[in-house]
């Protein structure tokens, strides 16, 4: 035997440990990575079994509805509503049948949801299919006046029952239209019969491909034209009103009649900010006062959302409390709390009547009903549950409406504030209290309403921003400054005083509160416009790209709904949004869908836009979608034009013609790079240059050229995208024209 030193045996003992001879076989360590693997793999689905048993999956059923609803406006046709239908069936029956198989039935459940989101959605938009406008064109219509609001330049907002429209066939008149009357509006109501002389034009799509699409919120709404009135409307005798608008009509009228007292009280933008407030209709407001509050971060205020049903809703519930308490025998032998929410549940649907209830409101009303109805049942009232529950019921009472942005910061802000205050209130639970109940002073308690103001607004401002970039091409630098600065006085004041106004309205009292809360919407309007001011043409973020956002969007889930440490996963997608923002490619040239408004980006980057005047909505949307500040006529390209059309040099060589007439096409077409023309090009066109006329603009809608150079030749190449798919049109997108 071999005499070894100890230390000599010591690690002949650790080696053969590892492999016998102080190595280890190829085979072991493969072996070894197996093992590794496996182990990993375990502790993964000991955590995903425990996130199920703590009732975490229960929250990703939402989510998968609407990875449904939003597979079904990706999908490049409209798929058949009775196959959508029996696969949707199969599905739950196949489900019903894995209940007792726990893998298969978790994959297949997950499958079902998504499949019955996109059914969903299918017969969603069968059931609201109406009419459209064919073209643009000057008509007189006849028909009730089913809803009102006002408009920011005077006059205001109709939507029409139509009756009659002169020229057109009752299968081809859209059933209702939105007209603005830019005169005298005053005595016109809810339930009105009347006859005016309209512009109208069907409802528009998105003026760059990605863009905000105004055709297919307004075919969800039923709205089958948009337009202005020439002069003011006239009344006509078109016997009774359709029933809808006649049991509409008593809710209607209240909602005017508290308006104009609102306005009587307080005349000007504090009256209109107040009467949003109370009604929902943010319409009346002036364009600078609406720029100021988006720009500052404080936009959210004047839309009806959660917060406004929390705080109205929260208001009537501690008064009712506090009231109810005064009785000691009350407060002993009732429940008083549950008295209390029932109250408040019956103010928030007053509230939910009297502010219009769109879509949005809706949103709010349901979710605050969750709650209320938790502290009826004594359940939790705040949880992630029941804020997945409100999602499911919006969606399927209005499954469009996941992708817009309303329901997407609403419900982002909602689940970031209820998900991180969750985890923070595990964490304490966790941790010594240092502190006894009831042992702070009032400086503690201030500086915890402080901290908690604080965290509210950084919490919600980090939670909603994605969506901001995404649909507004902005974020407000400011807005926690603006928010801190603002949101106690919205909550201490301005809303419990619009709640005090109605309710003192029927003795002819509500000056007493209006006055206060018009102080209260001056300091709000006031904080606005100086953090707009000191932040002066920053803010402004190039558009996002759609797999960016979604990847967001993951990433936040992930991180909001599973309660252990593998959430932080959650931060990996969101990381990967980042890169693929900034670096995403921005369009060489726009056109808009009449081809008369164009917009190219030069050599030091920047647009410059050739006929803005014809279609300036679209200019002033590029720049946004751009980051660029500045005003569309400080973009106006430096352009050659006569009575033909324009011409303007291309960075990449060459030059770009927009058409005014027919005949202009011929030199267009042999002079230059790009011809953009609202009339049909000669077929032999499209060989000398890339031509957008008519028939490409009735196919596709708006167009974005991108350049890519070629570098044998030194000319460039263009690769084309259109609003609209090559294919055949969607429902809820406008015939091709």
């Amino acid at each position: 035997m071999s005499e070894l030193s100890p230390g000599a045996e010591t690690v002949a003992g650790r080696d053969r440990g590892r492999g016998g001879h102080g190595f280890r076989p190829a085979g072991s360590r493969a072996g070894g990575l197996r093992e590794r693997g496996r182990a990993w793999w375990l502790r993964l689905a000991a955590t995903f079994e425990r996130e199920i048993e703590a009732g975490r999956g229960f929250l990703w059923l939402p989510v998968l509805l609407g990875a449904g609803i939003v597979g079904y406006f990706a999908l490049p046709r409209e798929p058949w509503l009775p196959a959508m239908a029996v696969a949707a069936g199969v599905l739950i029956a196949a489900a019903w049948t894995t209940r007792r198989r726990v893998v298969l039935f978790r994959v297949t459940l997950a499958i079902t949801f998504v499949f019955v989101g996109a059914a969903w959605m299918t017969l969603r938009t069968s059931l609201v299919v109406t009419p459209r406008l064919a073209r643009e064109q000057t008509v007189e219509v006849s028909g009730w006046v089913a809803a009102r609001e006002a408009a920011a330049r005077g006059g205001a907002r109709l939507e029409v029952a139509v009756e009659r429209i002169a020229g057109l066939t009752p299968e081809r008149s859209p059933a209702r239209v939105r007209i603005t009357v830019l005169g005298s509006a005053g005595d016109i109501a809810v339930g009105d019969g009347l006859t005016l002389l309209a512009r109208l034009r069907p409802p528009g799509g998105p003026v760059m491909p990605g863009g905000y699409d105004f055709g297919r919120a307004d075919y969800y709404e039923g709205i089958g034209a948009v337009g202005f009135a020439y002069g003011a409307a006239k009344p006509a005798d078109l016997g009774p009103a359709p029933f809808e608008i006649r049991l509409r009509k008593p809710l209607a009228d209240l909602r005017e009649t508290i308006r104009r007292r609102i306005l009587a009280v307080l005349p000007g933008d504090t009256g209109e900010v107040a009467a949003a407030l109370v009604m929902g209709d943010p319409h009346g407001i002036s364009e600078a006062t609406l720029e100021t509050m988006r720009q500052s971060g404080l936009g959210h205020v004047l839309a009806i959302s959660g917060l406004h049903m929390a705080l109205v809703a929260g208001s009537m519930f501690w008064l009712l409390r506090a009231l109810l308490a005064l009785s000691p025998r009350l407060a002993l032998t009732r429940p008083i709390r549950k008295w209390a929410a029932g109250g408040a549940l019956f103010v928030g649907a007053a509230y939910l009547a009297i502010s219009g209830a769109n879509v949005a409101t809706q949103r709010a009303y349901i979710m605050l009903a969750v709650i209320l109805c938790a502290v009826l049942l004594d359940r939790r009232a705040i949880t992630v549950r029941n804020v997945a529950i409100a999602a499911l019921v919006v969606l399927v009472i209005a499954p469009e409406s996941v992708l817009t942005a309303s329901f997407q910061m609403s419900f982002a802000a909602t689940l970031a504030l209820v998900s991180g205050y969750e985890a923070l209130r595990l964490r304490a639970d966790r941790a010594p209290a240092l502190i006894p109940a009831g042992g702070r002073g009032v400086a503690g308690r201030l500086w915890l309403a402080a901290s908690g103001l604080f965290l509210t607004s950084l919490i919600g401002g980090i939670a909603t921003t994605p969506f901001a970039v995404y649909h507004f091409h902005r974020a407000a630098p400011l807005a926690l400054v603006a928010n801190l600065a603002a949101m106690p006085v919205v909550a201490i004041v301005i809303m419990p005083a619009a709640l005090l106004a109605v309710l003192l309205m029927p003795f002819g009292l509500e000056a007493l509160a209006l006055t206060p809360m018009g102080w209260g919407i001056d300091w709000m309007v006031g904080v606005g416009a100086t953090v707009a001011r000191w932040t002066e043409g920053w803010g402004g973020i190039p558009a996002m790209p759609a797999v960016a956002l979604v990847l967001i969007v993951v990433g936040f889930l992930w991180l909001a709904l599973w309660r252990e440490r593998w959430r932080v996963a959650g931060l990996v997608p969101i990381a990967l949004a980042v890169p693929l923002t900034l670096a995403a490619e921005r369009p060489d040239i726009l056109i808009d869908a009449g081809g008369q408004t164009v917009a190219i980006r030069g050599a030091d980057g920047r647009l410059s836009v050739v006929n803005p005047k014809a279609n300036r909505f679209a200019a002033e949307y590029w720049l946004r979608a751009d980051a660029d500040p500045r005003e569309v006529a400080d973009a106006a390209a430096d352009m050659t034009c006569d009575e033909a059309g324009c011409v303007t040099p291309l960075p990449g060589g060459g030059r770009l013609a927009v058409g005014k007439t027919p005949a202009a096409l011929e030199d267009d077409c042999r002079l230059s790079a790009i011809v953009v023309s609202r009339f049909v090009a000669p077929t032999w066109c499209e060989e000398a240059a890339v031509v957008i006329d008519r028939r490409a603009l009735a196919s596709g809608g708006a167009h974005t050229l991108f350049r890519v150079p070629v570098e044998d030749r030194g000319a460039s190449r263009y690769r084309i995208e259109t609003v609209y798919p090559a294919g055949a049109r969607r429902p809820f997108m406008p015939a091709a024209q």
